[in-house]
């Protein structure tokens, strides 16, 4: 994917001061909970479930790099979870119901977890009420980990009309693309906290957006590249949609961000990136003067590293 180096730039000269927070252990409780299967099915399932429900809160519109067969037959409670956990790389060599053991639950936190660069909870398992608490605890540890960084635009009214993530941080580094929520616009004042109703609308419980920069529509898209000469290549979007074009052409880049774009209706965030023309000198001058952002130096390869 494209490094966006012109993004980098123009944050590079804005930096401020401003440092960045880690999210609080133990999230998305309620949401794990929710992915817990009825009482009587086993502990293989139970894992499953709750990893995939834990995977899809911080890797949105992420697409499969395997293809693992079927660890568990279709069908059957926790076929489509562990078939998805299976394509990212999160279950041990040769997993199945029968060989699930508490070293096996261990290893696929271990394999969550390493992705960021995190520390994995300690598991303790025994039963479903525990193999949820690991889960949370191991999530939570996640998600002080993430590494967003926001790029949203801004219309008429300060509505907000296009809401980009830069996602280095993962093992698949991509754009996300938010669909922005209706009506979403800036809060009152001057400073940073302009942004923070954007942010807390947008973010979810485990992949929380603090760190952004913002410009009205037709600037903003000049982060990402020239409008009218830059394509994007898609990935993957959420939910799945098998109609989506590889490629959208240049001149629907605007209206992919706006999702304005009717390939996308149902579709809530699109994942991909933007291929073309880096942005010239002139640009990056104009954007200096209507870009807002709260990230410093240190921030700007802090959030834009691989790990």
């Amino acid at each position: 994917m494209r490094r966006l180096a012109g993004l980098v730039v123009v944050l590079a000269l804005l930096a401020g001061a401003a440092p960045w927070a880690a999210a609080a252990d133990g999230v998305c409780e309620p949401q794990l909970r929710r992915a817990l299967p009825l009482p009587g099915v086993s502990d293989g399932v139970v894992a499953v479930e709750l990893l995939a429900a834990a995977v899809r809160q911080v890797e949105p519109a992420l697409r499969p790099w395997r293809n693992p067969g079927a660890p568990i037959p279709a069908g059957e409670r926790g076929a489509e979870a562990a078939r998805f956990v299976a394509s990212v790389g999160l279950l041990p060599d040769g997993w199945s119901l029968e060989t699930h053991d508490l070293d096996a639950w261990q290893a696929m936190h271990a394999r969550f977890a390493g992705w960021y660069r995190a520390t994995p909870a300690t598991v303790q398992g025994g039963n479903r009420e525990g193999m949820l608490s690991d889960m949370v605890a191991t999530l939570g540890a996640v998600s002080g980990a993430l590494r967003p960084l926001v790029v949203f635009a801004t219309g008429q009214g300060d509505e907000v009309t296009f809401f980009a993530v830069m996602w280095n941080w993962t093992p698949q580094p991509r754009l996300l693309l938010f669909e922005p929520a209706p009506g979403l616009r800036l809060g009152e004042g001057r400073g940073d906290e302009r942004a923070e109703p954007v942010l807390a609308a947008m973010s979810g419980c485990a992949l929380r957006f603090e760190r952004f920069a913002y410009a009205p529509e037709d600037l903003a898209i000049g982060l990402f590249g020239q409008q009218g000469e830059s394509i994007f290549r898609v990935v993957a979007s959420d939910p799945p949609e098998a109609g989506l074009p590889a490629v959208f052409e240049a001149e629907r880049l605007m209206d992919v961000f706006r999702f304005d774009d009717p390939a996308l209706a149902g579709v809530r965030v699109l994942s991909g990136g933007v291929e073309g023309p880096s942005i010239g000198a002139g640009t990056v001058l104009r954007l200096l003067a209507v870009v807002r952002t709260n990230i410093n130096l240190d921030g700007i390869f802090f959030h834009t590293a691989f790990p």
